[in-house]
């Protein structure tokens, strides 16, 4: 993961992955002009799933985005607004928890019946 954030922020994300479920983040960013940085914590130990939708999330209400990498069984991802500071919580809404190329097979986005050939 740490290698896809500085690549799809362009340099002006660093993270560094950590034991027992530490993720920490040094953003350059114009709101920050000190810089800012994160630190998430997954209580039950290293996840990485559940750490890049921490992220995502984070770098997400800073205008950076990124595509989903893990595929999605069932279980769609949310984030409860109290995590994201109340100032940018209004920018949750343009993340979108899943996308579109993500293999689910819980449902169809295509009406089947446009790809059946008729004699």
């Amino acid at each position: 993961m740490k290698l896809f954030v500085v690549k799809a922020c362009h340099g002006r994300v660093l993270a560094k992955e950590g034991a027992d479920g530490l993720l920490g983040l040094a953003i350059e960013h114009p709101e920050y002009p000190e810089g800012l940085g994160v630190v998430v914590k997954i209580a039950h130990g290293w996840n990485p799933q559940a750490t890049w939708y921490i992220a995502r999330y984070i770098l997400g209400v800073l205008g950076f985005e990124f595509r989903n990498p893990y595929k999605l069984r069932r279980q769609k991802a949310f984030i409860v607004p109290e995590v994201i500071p109340p100032a940018l919580r209004d920018r949750m809404a343009a993340i979108v928890p899943w996308d579109s190329w993500d293999p689910d097979i819980d449902k169809w986005e295509f009406e089947p019946e446009e790809f059946v050939a008729t004699r």
